[in-house]
């Protein structure tokens, strides 16, 4: 089963490189201002919460996991292929948000069945997951080279040709029947997530964290573009917020056992308010690539710290319902709210939107410190 989380770990990040780096520039070259492009962004990201939150744990209920991760796949690719044809706005916004329910509900699918994996130990969380950041790099690698060569434009191909990959990798046998059989508990089994202290301390600190990366993955490249960075350069920083994310995933293996999850995700929320602090300041370019390896801590911990609730304090009936969760409020809903507050303020200042990002990622702190004390009563899982 590792394996195949490999190989899927890295087509998928490979692909959403393109979506969460080069989305804006590829659009802002057909004529949409950054306004729409966030609208159109969040759109995207609200039918995707609204898809994570209900529609995968609904379907999961009767579709096991294995057959969902086979057929998803083709279903993004036959959608992205909408984007191709040049459209208005209200076009745009429609393709985006059938997209958004599709895409995006990829990674709390891969997500859930490396969790899974993980809990019946056939894969450590970490060392798989670091495929995920190749993956991200590699993409990032080729989309310089792309960009560089043929226009932004070409990268939507890019984008196609390695969703292409993924639905024919994903035809392959997951390897462990138990995971690929999984199905969701009942709805009514659902709400103890809900009253679940550690757990939802755990995702709303989680929630913060991952939204205050919004204006960054919405518009960083577009920012470092209007600094006067070459293409080249612009892979590079894509690059290098991955690799420090690998390096994280490689390192915490031992780790992510033996520290609190207050350790964990007040490392992750500390670099948060740095990073986007220093953001704020309108740096040079060099100064926001040596940024870039605040990723390790801002997302990739964060990541490995909602794992290891789930771990620890989730019963494997649930784990898709609060992967749903994380996605639809963290990567989704969340990151919906500031990307459209980063597009607002973009244009006009992006001191202002990043400054956001750092104000968001702070109002973690006291839900971390809140769960540092409620891990100690709650020591088994649900």
């Amino acid at each position: 089963m590792q394996s195949w989380m490999r190989i899927q770990f890295f087509l998928f990040f490979f692909s959403w490189t393109t979506f969460v780096s080069y989305w804006a520039p590829i659009f802002t070259d057909r004529g949409f201002d950054a306004n729409q492009i966030g609208l159109s962004i969040t759109v995207s990201l609200v039918t995707r919460a609204l898809a994570v939150v209900t529609l995968f744990p609904l379907v999961n209920r009767v579709v096991p996991m294995g057959r969902i991760t086979r057929v998803l796949p083709w279903l993004c690719l036959v959608v992205a292929v909408c984007f191709v044809p040049r459209t208005s706005f209200t076009g745009l916004m429609a393709v985006s948000a059938v997209f958004g329910v599709l895409y995006p509900t990829a990674m709390p699918v891969l997500e859930t069945t490396a969790s899974l994996g993980a809990q019946r130990r056939v894969l450590a969380y970490g060392p798989t997951r670091m495929w995920g950041s190749i993956g991200f790099i590699a993409g990032a690698a080729v989309d310089g080279a792309v960009s560089s060569w043929l226009g932004i434009g070409a990268l939507l191909w890019v984008f196609i040709l390695a969703l292409l990959a993924m639905a024919c990798a994903a035809l392959l046998p997951i390897g462990d029947e138990v995971v690929a059989a999984q199905r969701s508990g009942s709805l009514g089994a659902w709400g103890p997530l809900l009253t679940h202290r550690v757990f939802m301390l755990a995702l709303l600190a989680s929630v913060l964290v991952q939204s205050s990366h919004a204006a960054y993955y919405a518009f960083g490249t577009l920012r470092l573009d209007r600094l006067g960075a070459p293409a080249a350069l612009i892979a590079v920083f894509l690059m290098l917020a991955p690799l420090a994310e690998l390096i994280v995933f490689r390192l915490t293996g031992a780790v992510a056992e033996r520290w609190s999850l207050a350790a964990l995700m007040g490392t992750a929320v500390a670099g948060s308010v740095v990073r986007w602090a220093v953001w704020t300041l309108s740096p040079s370019v060099p100064v926001l690539l040596g940024m870039q390896a605040l990723h390790g801590l801002t997302f990739g911990m964060m990541q490995v710290a909602f794992v290891q609730t789930l771990r620890r304090h989730i019963d494997p009936t649930l784990v898709a319902p609060a992967q749903g969760l994380y996605a639809a409020l963290g990567t989704g809903g969340g990151t919906a709210v500031m990307t459209a507050v980063a597009g607002h303020w973009f244009d006009l200042s992006p001191a202002l939107a990043f400054g956001a990002m750092a104000v968001c990622a702070a109002l973690a702190a006291p839900l971390v410190l809140a769960l540092g004390r409620g891990e100690r009563v709650v020591t088994r899982p649900m």
